[in-house]
């Protein structure tokens, strides 16, 4: 199996390639990803801006709304079909990186 996971935190791509202290707060959701990746899986995982993806980011910040459990989704949320429409259009949404 072959994993593409893109993360627009270049901090949490640091974690998932280097390791993350045993006393960082986060440590055991790293620990939780590696266990994931250790799997006979072939993982990559890269930084990614939070614009080249608003559906995903989108995505997550709905979950916020929701309650805690298991939620199987039959149709896009109201709060994405802006984004899927910008996605179809080939909409960019340009940022200024500082290099």
């Amino acid at each position: 199996m072959r994993i593409e996971l893109e993360v627009h935190s270049e901090l949490v791509v640091g974690f998932l390639r280097q390791g993350i202290s045993e006393s960082h707060p986060l440590s055991f959701l790293v620990r939780l990803c590696h266990g994931f990746i250790s799997r006979d899986w072939i993982v990559r995982n890269s930084h990614v801006y939070r614009e080249a993806n608003r559906q995903a980011d989108g995505l997550a910040n709905y979950a916020f709304s929701l309650p805690l459990g298991f939620h199987v989704l039959d149709s896009c949320p109201a709060v994405l079909e802006t984004f899927v429409e910008d996605d179809a259009r080939g909409t960019a949404f340009p940022r200024q990186v500082r290099l």
